[in-house]
């Protein structure tokens, strides 16, 4: 087994954590060379996946590593014992070509156009310029059909045109969207983006127009956002387990009821042990007891010690708790902010849209991790082993970004943004629909948002207008 150093991790610059987690990884697949390990490297796989997902090793070392310990194997004439890692197997998503912020990088700035005051019906909730193309999150409203219903599939979006006030004709598309009776909610793409010189964008329909946006100067009285990019209080470790407990608010807030009678996974402790011993998680860590008592709260057995959790999760367990809960508030708001650059990705939130099925920011993403979307068993490792959660949460749909997100709104009630829909744009860019987790109970006027990465997060006030 040679070695060869590590890059840092996703761009990331850490350089202790990689070379510590890349060591502990080669030290974990020697093991398995051993005869007593019988050709199992189970644990070498689930050691890779656990480290990956921490962001200190990177794909392509973690696969290097485990290539060598299955040539290894067959160099001794031992067949492998398949294990998990699947993962490492099964990547898919978008995924840029270089990490943004790596030295000779050089990425286009993402700009969001200023938009006039809100009008009632269809409208924007922001309109984001990248390299070549605009992206607008918006809600469209369309007569309804007397006798016929809409096809949700094609629909009228297919005969829809848009053009500015200087005349330029736009090739429109309609990446993502979603239908509720007459009216689409998704995201807009416009080829080539709107110019500066713009004053107003039409989308029209053959039977007149269906949305009007003001591209003029913000209302009077509009707040600047406040941006923070700070280090992130948590070790990577500690992110990994958080996130975790994060998977398992989304399952409650889900209400699979087949989940209620499941257990903390046992491979919990096998997480922890990894994340220790590649140095990314403190045996002083109080992250292990956090999730167990969260398990607790969850109504899930466990014997592990119990520890104080934070006041957000609380918030949203007794939420999901309660027998009434308050209807979402309804309504479109506009938001438009481009947040600094976060551990090798970018994000622009556009806006919020409410109503019945629930709250969801929409998000434009660039520099994203392959993404997938995995069932909620991802919790447990060994779906079949006594006490797992297993195929209880498996159906249980969950979309992991390697971020946490996290809003508080005006009246200091915080929301947990769970990832519902991830949709590419070309190669680079991707569109993320997230859910808050309780919805708005109100037209809040500002936003605290909170997004953390494995080393960086970033904290936004940011306005919003309905």
């Amino acid at each position: 087994m040679h070695s060869a150093r590590t890059p840092p991790a996703d761009g990331h610059g850490q350089g202790s954590y990689a070379d510590r987690a890349e060591t502990y990884l080669r030290l974990l697949a020697e093991s398995a060379l051993r005869p007593a390990a019988n050709g199992d490297t189970s644990r070498v796989r689930r050691a890779a996946e656990a480290l990956t997902d921490a962001g200190v090793l990177s794909d392509q070392a973690a696969a290097e590593i485990l290539a060598d310990v299955q040539l290894a194997l067959r160099l001794r004439g031992r067949r492998q014992t398949a294990g998990g890692g699947a993962r490492l197997r099964k990547l898919r998503g978008f995924q840029p070509a270089s990490p943004l912020g790596q030295p000779g990088t050089r990425q286009a700035p993402w700009r969001v156009l200023p938009l006039g005051p809100p009008t009632a019906g269809s409208r924007l909730m922001a309109l984001i310029r990248t390299a070549d193309r605009a992206l607008a999150p918006a809600v469209l409203q369309f007569p309804a059909a007397p006798l016929e219903p809409l096809d949700t599939e094609i629909g009228p979006l297919t005969t829809l045109t848009a053009t500015d006030d200087l005349g330029t004709s736009y090739r429109i598309g309609f990446p993502d969207g979603t239908w509720a009776g007459s009216t689409w909610t998704g995201t807009i793409s416009l080829h080539p983006a709107p110019p500066a010189a713009a004053r107003r964008l039409e989308i029209s329909s053959p039977n007149g127009p269906v949305l009007r946006a003001s591209l003029s100067a913000a209302p009077a009285g509009h707040l600047a956002p406040v941006l923070t990019l700070e280090p992130v209080v948590e070790s990577p470790g500690e992110r990994v387990l958080t996130r975790r407990a994060e998977a398992m608010l989304a399952a409650l807030a889900r209400e699979n009821p087949a989940a209620r009678g499941a257990r903390l996974p046992p491979d919990t402790d096998e997480l922890a042990a990894i994340l220790e011993g590649a140095g990314v998680l403190s045996p002083l860590s109080a992250a292990p007891a956090r999730l167990a008592t969260l398990a607790q709260l969850l109504g899930l057995p466990t014997e592990r010690p119990a520890s104080e959790i934070p006041a957000r999760w609380t918030e949203v367990v007794a939420y999901y708790g309660r027998r009434r809960r308050p209807a979402p508030v309804a309504g479109t708001a506009a938001i438009g902010v481009v947040l600094p650059a976060l551990d090798g990705a970018r994000f622009a939130v556009a806006g919020l849209h409410s109503g019945g099925p629930g709250t969801f920011l929409h998000v434009v993403a660039e520099g994203l991790r392959p993404v997938q979307r995995r069932p909620q068993r991802a919790l447990s490792w060994a779906a079949g082993s006594p006490g797992a959660l297993g195929s209880a949460w498996e159906a249980v749909p969950a979309v992991d970004a390697g971020f946490s997100w996290w809003v508080r709104d005006d009246a200091g009630g915080w929301h947990l943004g769970a990832i519902e829909e991830v949709n590419p744009v070309g190669g680079r860019e991707g569109l993320l629909r997230m859910a808050l987790l309780p919805p708005l109970g109100h037209c809040t006027a500002a936003l605290s948002l909170e997004v953390s990465g494995p080393v960086q997060q970033v904290t936004a006030n940011l306005p919003v207008r309905w």
